[in-house]
């Protein structure tokens, strides 16, 4: 009888030690493969949109990497109306490739790496295996000088 128990208790605890074992690699493997963003310094920094000729037009997308914001690498701005541009990272949610930017007339942004799609006007996942959106920033534009002013 006192084996019995004790192989039971012995199973019990292999059971709990496995679970708590695969919790811990589940966790860690989602948070390698899957990121929400980056955090926000409160940092602003300004683009003059007048010296890049492809942000002219609604519709038009450049890369633009300011020393220090996004983990290094550029943020996409996209211009959606006259007045108005969505700042997105670069970096894709799912294993933190670098994003391509949006062609002419295609509503998507690609990522090479694992062939998860963005939406251009949003950010959000057309398709995975990305499951976040990619990380949007605040901006806002002074028309009459022609800047834009990005706050990451």
């Amino acid at each position: 009888m006192k084996q019995i128990v004790m192989l039971e208790e012995r199973r019990e605890f292999l059971t709990q030690a496995l679970k708590l074992v695969g919790g811990c690699v589940c966790v860690s493997a989602l948070a390698a493969c899957e990121t929400d963003g980056l955090k926000s310094s409160n940092i602003a920094v300004r683009y003059d949109v007048s010296q890049t000729s492809e942000l002219s037009t609604i519709g038009g997308a450049v890369k633009q990497a300011f020393d220090g914001q996004n983990g290094g690498f550029p943020v996409l701005i996209i211009r959606m109306d006259d007045d108005d541009f969505l700042v997105l990272s670069s970096i894709c949610t799912h294993q933190a490739c670098e994003v391509n930017l949006p062609g002419d007339g295609d509503p998507n942004i690609w990522c090479e790496c694992h062939d998860s799609v963005f939406d251009r006007s949003t950010g959000d996942v057309v398709n995975g295996p990305a499951t976040a959106p990619l990380q949007r920033f605040e901006a806002s534009f002074d028309k009459s000088t022609e800047t834009l002013t990005i706050t990451f």
